[in-house]
C-alpha cells in the first residue's frame, strides 16, 4: 500500500457527518477514501441516488417557490448522474418519479414552508469546536432547509418505523451534528427541527406498485405516482421537534465529544511519521460477520439505560 499522501485534513477542510459515519463503521474505508485519495467504482444504486433527486427537488422548491424549480434542480442532478453512470433509461425513470413525488410533498407542506419561513436550502455550515481535551476540530455540513428560527432535515428511505424514529431521534448522530453546527453559528439551538421522512417506492416489503410484465415505463410511472398521491400517510412522515439544552449536552458529553476525541487520536496516529513502529491501538479493519442493531434499525439490549439511564428491564447478571 502506498504511503499516506494526506489529500484531506480535518483541521483545514472539516469533518462532515457522512465522513464521521464512515469512520465509525469502517476505518479502512475512511483511510482509503480520505487519506489515500481513492474511491470505489460502483454501479448506479437507487437506494442512494434516488434520495439525491428528492433533495434536489426540495431544494429547488425552497429556493424558487415554483414547481419549475423542482424540475430544474432535479434535471441538474439527473445530468450529473448520467455523466457518472451508464444507465440513462433507469436514471431517467427515477428522476421523473422524484419530480412527481416532490410535487406531492409540496402540496402537503407548502403552507407550512411559508408560515415557518423556510427559505434557505443546502446552506454550508462550518464550525470549529473545542473538545474537553482542549483540542479543536472543524465540523461542516449542509443544512437541507433553514428558516430564521429552525432547520429541516430530509431522509429518503425505503422503510422506517415511526415509533422507533421518534424514540431514538435525540441520540441520532446527524440530528445532533446539525444542532451543533447551528448552535456554534447562532449561539442558541434552533426553536424547532423539521425532521422529514420520504419513502422511496420499491423498497423491501414496500406497498408501492410492482412493475407488470412488459409494462411500459410511462404506465408504470403513472401507476406509481398515482399510488404516492393517494397514500400520502405511507410515503411521508414528519416530526416537529423542539431541541433542549439538556438533551443536547447529554449527547455531546456521552457520545459526540468522546467520538471526536478518538477520531483525533486516530488521525494523529495515521499521519505520524513513525507510526509503523508505534503500538497500534487506534486503527483496525472491521471484520465481516458482525451484527450491528444500530445499523440494522432493530432494538438493541440495554436500550432504557442508554436512552434514559434507567435500569428498568435489567437484572443482576448471573455467571453460567
Amino acid at each position: 500500500m502506498q504511503k499516506i499522501i494526506q489529500v484531506w485534513n480535518p483541521v483545514a477542510e472539516g469533518l462532515s457527518v457522512s465522513a464521521l459515519n464512515l469512520w465509525l463503521i469502517d476505518r479502512v474505508a475512511f483511510e482509503i477514501q480520505y487519506l489515500r485519495g481513492y474511491e470505489a467504482v460502483e454501479d448506479w444504486n437507487k437506494s442512494t441516488n434516488y434520495g439525491k433527486f428528492i433533495q434536489a427537488g426540495i431544494e429547488g422548491f425552497i429556493k424558487t417557490r415554483e414547481t419549475r424549480g423542482i424540475s430544474k434542480f432535479i434535471h441538474n442532478e439527473f445530468v450529473q448522474q448520467i455523466h457518472t453512470y451508464d444507465k440513462y433509461d433507469e436514471i431517467a425513470w427515477w428522476a421523473s418519479l422524484a419530480d412527481k413525488q416532490v410535487n406531492v410533498w409540496r402540496s402537503l407542506y407548502e403552507d407550512d414552508l411559508n408560515s415557518m419561513r423556510v427559505d434557505k436550502s443546502e446552506a454550508k455550515y462550518e464550525s470549529v469546536i473545542t473538545l474537553p481535551s482542549g483540542r479543536q476540530i472543524k465540523l461542516k455540513g449542509y443544512i437541507d432547509g433553514e428558516s430564521p428560527s429552525g432547520i429541516m432535515e430530509n431522509k429518503c428511505r425505503g422503510d422506517w418505523d415511526e415509533d422507533t424514529v421518534t424514540q431514538q431521534i435525540h441520540l441520532d448522530l446527524q440530528y445532533n451534528y446539525y444542532l451543533m453546527l447551528f448552535y456554534t453559528k447562532h449561539g442558541t439551538l434552533p426553536q424547532y427541527v423539521w425532521y422529514q421522512h420520504i419513502r422511496r417506492p420499491g423498497g423491501y416489503g414496500s406497498k408501492s406498485p410492482r412493475r407488470k410484465k412488459n409494462e411500459p415505463d410511462s404506465e408504470f410511472l403513472l401507476r406509481t405516482s398515482k399510488h404516492i398521491a393517494e397514500n400520502t400517510d405511507y410515503y411521508f412522515f414528519r416530526l416537529l421537534l423542539k431541541p433542549t439544552m439538556d438533551e443536547f449536552a447529554r449527547f455531546n458529553y456521552s457520545c459526540l465529544y468522546p467520538i471526536l476525541e478518538a477520531f483525533i487520536d486516530w488521525y494523529c496516529y495515521m499521519t505520524h511519521p513513525t507510526r509503523e513502529t508505534a503500538v497500534n491501538n487506534c486503527h483496525w479493519m472491521t471484520p465481516y460477520g458482525l451484527y450491528n442493531p444500530f445499523l440494522e434499525g432493530t432494538q438493541e439490549r440495554f436500550r432504557n439505560y442508554r436512552m434514559h439511564g434507567s435500569t428498568r428491564g435489567l437484572r443482576p447478571r448471573k455467571a453460567y
